[in-house]
């Protein structure tokens, strides 16, 4: 009868041990989402008061070097300097293009070759035409060139190309 009260006394102590534990985990429990509660408050508040931090001044004369901005030097240096970076110096070659005719020549037939070249006739016609018709018309006039048999010429050997040093 004796091992039947140890029994009964086990189960008595066991299920108090349960209960006390419950209660422990209970207390746990309570006691972290306290502990989380504060932890949120504590960063809503810190979220509230935060000011960006202003980046650190430097001094900008002593680490940019002198960049010279002239005619005819490397414009990659101005880059830094805030001008858009341009492979070629628009206004050194604009003035060397225009002078002495230059690149900004007259580009035209006659300009070129005068009235009494080869193509004369069909340029004069050719100007005449805009847009898409000019295609047609510039075959036409190919297929019907023959500048030896109508005019007897010959072959010019003349170069007419511009050098560049």
């Amino acid at each position: 009868d004796d091992d039947d009260d140890k029994d009964d006394d086990s189960s008595e102590e066991s299920s108090s041990e349960s209960e006390s534990d419950s209660d422990d985990d209970a207390e746990i429990i309570k006691s972290k989402k306290d502990a989380a509660a504060a932890k949120a408050t504590a960063a809503s508040a810190a979220a509230a008061a935060w000011m960006p931090t202003p980046p650190p001044k430097r001094d900008t004369a002593a680490v940019t070097p002198e960049i010279r901005i002239e005619k005819g030097t490397d414009g990659a240096q101005a880059l830094s300097a805030g001008k858009p970076f341009s492979r070629v110096d628009d206004q050194f070659w604009g003035e060397v293009a225009a002078k002495d005719g230059g690149a900004m020549a007259d580009n035209s037939y006659e300009g070129v070759f005068g009235s009494g070249g080869f193509g004369s006739r069909s340029s004069e016609k050719l100007l005449q035409v805009r847009g898409k018709r000019f295609q047609h018309e510039k075959t036409k006039r190919k297929r019907s060139f023959n500048g030896f048999s109508r005019t007897g010429g010959s072959i010019d050997m003349n170069s007419n190309s511009t050098k560049f040093t």
